[in-house]
């Protein structure tokens, strides 16, 4: 039996408390949950929920493979992030909190009407209901998108956007 040294366990159990906190914890309006990098007009752009919350956002109504039931979900879409950005590049890299990233080209994400939710069912979503930010297509409205190749692309928990 292998005993592991007392700092190891401690180091354990002080990071399972500070991702339970982070869990549970509501996000404060003015706290930065996305950075947008790279091929941006200007330098790193760092949002809050209250900076997203000041652009044009809009309801959609749809179902997902992730959840029991349609939701609606308040969000603003890629397109008029993208314009607001002044974004020259032709993909995206989403990267998640727990690193999960995918990358996407940025033309599937506009024909498709892609959106970055902030709200759904009109309260903010939490880091355990895959928030603060979730990038989703309209798939009720697509039901022909709603296939693995862009199931991917719908990075939940989301924390950076890479433009290239």
């Amino acid at each position: 039996m292998m005993i592991k040294p007392i700092h190891s366990i401690t180091a354990a159990l002080v990071s399972l408390l500070l991702l339970t906190f982070l869990i549970a914890t509501p996000l404060q309006a003015d706290q930065n949950i996305l950075t947008v990098t790279g091929e941006v007009t200007g330098s790193n752009h760092h949002f809050s929920l209250a900076d997203l919350k000041a652009m044009p956002n809009y309801q959609v109504k749809t179902e997902t493979i992730w959840t029991d039931q349609e939701h609606t979900y308040t969000a603003i879409s890629v397109a008029q992030l993208l314009e607001k950005l002044g974004a020259k590049g032709q993909n995206l890299r989403f990267i998640a909190l727990n690193d999960y990233a995918i990358e996407v080209p940025v033309d599937i994400l506009l024909e498709h009407n892609a959106f970055i939710a902030f709200e759904q069912d009109g309260k903010p979503m939490r880091i355990r209901d895959k928030g603060p930010l979730w990038v989703l297509y309209p798939f009720s409205d697509q039901p022909q998108i709603n296939t693995p190749f862009y199931q991917a692309h719908c990075a939940w928990q989301l924390k950076t956007i890479e433009v290239f």
